[in-house]
């Protein structure tokens, strides 16, 4: 009876750490590692990042085929603030199928389950419940730390049979290329509480990937306000536009050349730089901008801010690029 008692209470613990993974396959995998029989380990720490593993260890079938779709409601947010998440794949190897699955996770802030999606204890990651459809919508909540986070997914798209492991199913990451071995991270950004507010979206790079601009400080008198942009093309011209006031009317960029592309500044003060290095289907590039703001500068104003970079692989005539805007009130 003592035997039986100990290994009783050694089992219990290994129950309760494995249970999250466990669920079914049918109702997704959340990316943690999984520990089976000796010889049996599946590895998925790095289910949304690297192809060496992700749904191809246990879904027969190929790499490549399917194209992942990420769409925010919005991408530059309040830190506490949430917004709305879609995701979704479509696939060229089974097409007239609907059935597949995902998993995803995010560096920082919270994921809010929908209907058919459920998350980790962490609340970082996140899968669907049933394998009925290639589309699902959750919520993301900022941080309360202002700065980047980057959302990583990957789909698969299933022809429903059993044992899935039999063939026919297409996985892929989010990114440029359908058969990308490395996942491209959604960027989003979480801004700073009080004198900031986003404005509009970015428009696609040449690789449909979206670059997103915010305010990681306080526009404060006397302070230095910081503006950071990622997602950018790399090593790349970047035009540092500004204008005094807010609520600026969109203008689309279609007359010269950039249909799409919103300017969101009056551009009555400009500056020309250079984004970081990096790899450009990934969109690398960065910029990160230091704007002091004089002790005497006057409560309450109000001036907005845009970036905007050369894009060699747009297929626009004009390969200009830009981010979304930022309004920020002097505090």
């Amino acid at each position: 009876m003592k035997k039986r008692r100990a290994l009783l209470l050694v089992s219990i613990p290994v129950v309760l750490v494995l249970a999250e993974g466990l669920v079914s396959f049918s109702q997704g995998i959340l990316p943690f590692i999984l520990t089976g029989p000796p010889g049996n380990q599946i590895n998925v720490g790095s289910l949304t990042r690297f192809a060496t593993k992700s749904c191809g260890q246990c879904h027969g079938g190929a790499h490549g085929g399917t194209t992942v779709t990420v769409s925010p409601t919005a991408r530059s947010i309040l830190v506490g603030q949430t917004t709305a998440i879609t995701i979704s794949g479509t696939s060229t190897k089974n097409s007239t199928q609907t059935t597949g699955g995902f998993t995803a996770d995010v560096t920082l802030g919270t994921l809010v389950p929908g209907a058919s999606t459920r998350i980790n204890t962490a609340g970082n990651a996140i899968t669907h419940l049933r394998r009925t459809t290639r589309s699902w919508t959750f919520n993301w909540k900022a941080p309360v730390t202002p700065g980047l986070v980057e959302l990583y997914t990957v789909v698969n798209c299933s022809n429903a049979d059993v044992p899935s492991s039999s063939g026919g199913d297409s996985w892929g990451f989010h990114g440029a290329s359908t058969v990308a071995t490395i996942s491209t991270p959604v960027r989003l950004y979480a801004n700073a509480a009080t004198g900031v507010k986003p404005t509009g979206e970015s428009c696609p790079d040449g690789f449909g990937n979206h670059s997103v601009l915010g305010a990681k400080t306080v526009p404060t008198r006397g302070s230095t306000l910081i503006l950071e942009a990622f997602g950018m093309a790399p090593s790349a011209p970047v035009l540092i536009m500004f204008s005094i006031g807010g609520n600026v009317p969109p203008f689309d960029l279609r007359p010269l050349g950039a249909p799409g592309c919103l300017l969101r500044t009056a551009i009555q003060l400009e500056a020309v730089a250079a984004t970081g290095p990096g790899n450009a289907s990934r969109a690398e590039g960065s910029f990160i901008l230091p704007v002091p703001i004089p002790g005497n500068t006057p409560k309450g104003l109000v001036f907005a801010a845009q970036f905007g970079f050369i894009d060699t692989n747009s297929k626009r005539a004009f390969p200009f690029t830009v981010t979304n805007g930022v309004e920020c009130t002097v505090q």
